[in-house]
C-alpha cells in the first residue's frame, strides 16, 4: 500500500490528494486547527485501485465534499466507486438518494454524475476505483444501482467483503488478474441482491444442482477451473459465479470443501490406505498443503483420522 496522506497531515493536503487521486470535489466546512487526522493509502490490483481512507474529526463535526456540473467539466474522469465501510458514519448521496453507511455495507458510486459526501466524527472505509466499462460489461444497468446499498446483513455482502479483505492483505506484486475474479464476485453481489427479479429462481436451482453433480463427478481432476466448469456445463463463466454467489460461496471454494470432505469420509473409513492416496484420490497435489488445510477444516491432522476413524 502508498501512504498518500499520514496523521498529522493538514486538511488542505487531505482535500487535495484526494482530488488528485479520485474526483474534484468542493468542501463548504474544512476543519480547522491540528485536531483533523486522516490517513489515506492505495495500491493498484490491474485496472483497478483499492484505497483505504478513515479521518477523525474534532467533536461532532463533519466534512462535506460536493460534485456538481461544473466539477465534471474540469474533470472527465470516467469510474465508479465501489464503498466497502468498515466502521464509523459516511453518509452518500446521488440521483435524490441517501444513504448512511454502516460497517459491512456495499454501496456503488457513479463518479461522472453530481454527489455528495459527508464524513462524520470518525468515517473508515475502503473505496474500489473501477473504470467503467470494467463494470458495465458485467452488469448493464449498473447506472440504476448507485446509492442503493447491499446490506451488511445480505450474504453476498459478507462474501465480496472477504474478498476485498483477502485483496487488501496480499503484497503488493498480486497477480492483476485477481482483479477480473473480484469484479465477478462484486458484480455479482450487487446484480443479484439489487436486481433479483432478474434471476428466476427455479431455474437458477436447476441449474446450479447440475453444475455440483458435474463437480461431484470430478472431485479427483485437479485441472478444473472456472472456465472448464463453465464450458462443460453450458454456461457462461459470470452465470457460474453467480449460481454460487447466491450461496454465498464460489466454485472453487464449493469444489475445495468437497475434497476435503469426501478425503476426510475415505480415511474414516479406511478406504485408501495412505494419507498420499487420499490427496491425489481427491484433487490434491501438494501433500503439505493437503495436510494444511485439513487440519484448518477439521481440527486434526489426516493421519489422525486415518489412525482413529471418523
Amino acid at each position: 500500500m502508498k501512504t498518500l496522506v499520514e496523521p498529522g497531515d493538514s486538511f488542505e493536503k487531505w482535500h487535495q490528494v484526494t482530488c488528485r487521486s479520485y474526483s474534484v470535489t468542493q468542501c463548504a466546512n474544512a476543519p480547522g486547527g491540528a485536531a483533523f487526522r486522516a490517513r489515506v493509502s492505495q495500491r493498484g490490483l490491474g485496472a483497478l485501485a483499492l484505497n483505504e481512507i478513515e479521518s477523525k474529526l474534532p467533536g461532532a463535526a463533519t466534512i462535506r465534499v460536493t460534485r456538481g456540473a461544473t466539477d465534471i467539466r474540469r474533470d472527465p474522469r470516467d469510474e465508479f466507486f465501489l464503498w466497502f465501510a468498515l466502521g464509523g458514519n459516511t453518509r452518500f448521496s446521488q440521483d435524490e438518494r441517501r444513504v448512511s453507511m454502516r460497517p459491512g455495507d456495499m454501496v456503488l458510486h457513479d463518479q461522472s454524475r453530481p454527489f455528495s459526501l459527508e464524513f462524520g466524527e470518525w468515517s473508515h472505509a475502503v473505496m474500489v476505483a473501477i473504470p467503467r466499462a470494467l463494470l458495465t460489461s458485467r452488469i448493464g444497468a449498473a447506472d440504476e444501482f448507485v446509492a442503493r446499498p447491499v446490506g451488511r446483513e445480505a450474504k453476498l455482502a459478507a462474501l465480496a467483503g472477504s474478498v476485498l479483505q483477502q485483496l487488501m492483505a496480499l503484497h503488493d506484486d498480486a497477480p492483476p488478474a485477481l482483479a477480473q475474479a473480484a469484479m465477478d464476485i462484486w458484480s455479482t453481489a450487487l446484480e443479484a441482491e439489487l436486481a433479483p427479479s432478474q434471476v428466476e429462481a427455479g431455474a437458477r436451482d436447476g441449474r446450479l444442482a447440475a453444475v455440483k453433480r458435474y463437480l461431484r463427478a470430478r472431485l479427483g481432476d485437479p485441472t478444473l477451473d472456472g472456465e472448464t466448469i463453465a464450458r462443460d456445463c453450458h454456461l457462461s463463466l459470470r452465470t457460474l459465479m453467480r449460481l454460487f454467489a447466491a450461496e454465498g460461496t464460489t466454485p472453487g471454494r464449493w469444489l475445495w470443501q468437497q475434497r476435503l470432505e469426501a478425503s476426510y469420509r475415505a480415511l474414516a473409513e479406511g478406504r485408501v490406505r495412505q494419507v498420499s492416496q487420499a490427496a491425489l484420490e481427491f484433487g490434491f497435489t501438494d501433500l503439505s498443503h493437503f495436510s494444511r488445510a485439513f487440519k484448518a477444516r477439521f481440527g486434526r491432522s489426516p493421519k489422525d483420522v486415518q489412525g482413529k476413524g471418523g
